[in-house]
């Protein structure tokens, strides 16, 4: 059984130790059967050294100095979004040709 280490501020993500050198971190915010609720899976590679697996493109990095940074990054990641919001076009001018030189 898993043991939980931390969550995020927001509590929707969750940073679970599983062995001694390992971790995952769920989406809290999703069924327990859900396979998307899985975001990473972390591995101490050495003292200072951590490795994840990322199970969604976050765009994140593959090597942090503790399992909580994991968290800290994915919970930056997912509040800002992977999307522009819609918004009105920005106008360009239209204007003549310019005249050729002769």
């Amino acid at each position: 059984m898993a043991a939980e280490l931390s969550t995020s501020r927001d509590g929707r993500f969750a940073l679970q130790q599983l062995t001694s050198i390992e971790w995952i971190v769920v989406d809290t915010a999703l069924d327990a059967n859900d396979p998307h609720r899985t975001l990473a899976c972390v591995y101490e590679a050495d003292q200072f050294e951590y490795d994840v697996l990322w199970l969604r493109d976050l765009a994140l990095p593959t090597k942090y100095m503790c399992p909580t940074d994991v968290l800290d990054d994915i919970s930056r990641a997912m509040r800002r979004g992977s999307r522009v919001p819609s918004r009105k076009p920005i106008p360009i001018p239209h204007r003549a040709p310019a005249a050729a030189f002769a």
